[in-house]
């Protein structure tokens, strides 16, 4: 363990839609109830890709980019109790502020103020970065720092099962088949669907996804849940097409732009469309399904790329959808 830390670290700051650089800066500053991580690994989402592209969380910039990290804790705030240097930890970036009328009705994941690591407040691109220490578990001994990182991505897709309801014995219908499409599915297969099919567009990744049926194209009418896991309005209909009367759609990944419903076919079959945004406190549960060896959530990540080859990690996440499903930056020992 480093006994005093640098004064400065390296870090990728999105400085403008395409200008992702890397730079020197100085360390961040600890607040009493925070932790400061020495960063081990970090996944890039597809919605950091969304982030350098278009910004479309309307990030003040420059800023470092990054929200799925783990890493070794490194220093803790005066108020921190349960948490130590020298401990491996996972973290969340959702940063609930506890007090608008979205928290304390219980839904801290919809917060009104909410804080969020690589928007708001500087992310896990970098060789160090901090955390609120509620946000924060510490890594189970047979979880791994790039396995870990995806605790929060586990922890979202969680929450999709949780909207589809009670999948216990139903047909389920994923759309989409990257690293979410792929987490989702393992994980309705875990709560009991008696039938997950999974629908998209890269053999490799679908290849990936053990113990499914892969569709091209759904039948009309034949599933009871229909988790939307693309940004795609074509894949929002395919949901809709395929779906049964009493069925749910589970909106998981971003639309944008309004897309038009056919709202006289919901309203006959009394289907149903719900939201699903973050998780609810689901790090737990999370960390439980990682240390799983039955659900193999290691074989995710496919590539782990020094963060000196930072490009090179963020090329095969965006491009090589042909060879990649999840790419970890990792970093050197303390």
């Amino acid at each position: 363990m480093i006994t005093q830390l640098p004064a400065t670290m390296c870090a990728l700051q999105l400085q403008g839609l395409n200008q992702l650089v890397q730079v020197r800066l100085p360390l961040p500053v600890l607040k009493a109830d925070e932790v400061l991580i020495r960063t081990m690994a970090t996944t890039i989402c597809t919605s950091d890709l969304h982030d350098i592209a278009q910004n479309p969380f309307g990030t003040v910039l420059p800023q470092v980019l990054g929200h799925e990290g783990a890493g070794i804790v490194v220093q803790c705030g005066a108020d921190v109790n349960d948490l130590f240097p020298g401990m491996p930890v996972a973290t969340h970036p959702v940063v609930p502020c506890g007090e608008c009328a979205e928290c304390l009705r219980g839904f801290g994941h919809l917060c009104l103020r909410m804080g969020h690591l690589g928007i708001d407040r500087s992310g896990t691109f970098a060789e160090y970065y901090v955390q609120r220490a509620d946000r924060v578990r510490e890594l189970p001994e047979e979880v791994s720092f790039s396995l870990g990182a995806l605790m929060e991505p586990v922890a979202n897709c969680l929450q999709a099962i949780s909207r589809a309801g009670d999948i216990a014995g139903k047909d389920v219908l994923v759309v989409g088949d990257g690293p979410f499409g792929n987490i989702i599915a393992r994980l309705a297969i875990r709560a009991g669907a008696s039938r997950v099919m999974v629908t998209g567009k890269e053999p490799f990744r679908l290849g990936m996804i053990p113990g499914v049926e892969i569709v091209d194209n759904p039948a009309p009418e034949s599933v009871d849940v229909a988790i939307l896991a693309v940004s795609s309005p074509s894949a929002l209909q395919t949901c809709l097409s395929a779906l049964r009367k009493r069925g749910r759609v589970v909106i998981f990944s971003l639309l944008q732009d309004p897309v038009p419903i056919d709202l006289f076919t919901l309203h006959v079959s009394e289907q149903e469309i719900v939201g699903c945004c973050n998780d609810e406190d689901k790090m737990d549960e999370a960390l439980a399904c990682l240390s799983d060896p039955a659900l193999r959530l290691s074989d995710l990540v496919t590539h782990e790329v020094p963060f000196v080859q930072w490009a090179e990690a963020f090329h095969l996440a965006k491009d090589r959808h042909d060879l990649a499903l999840k790419v970890a930056i990792t970093f050197s020992e303390i």
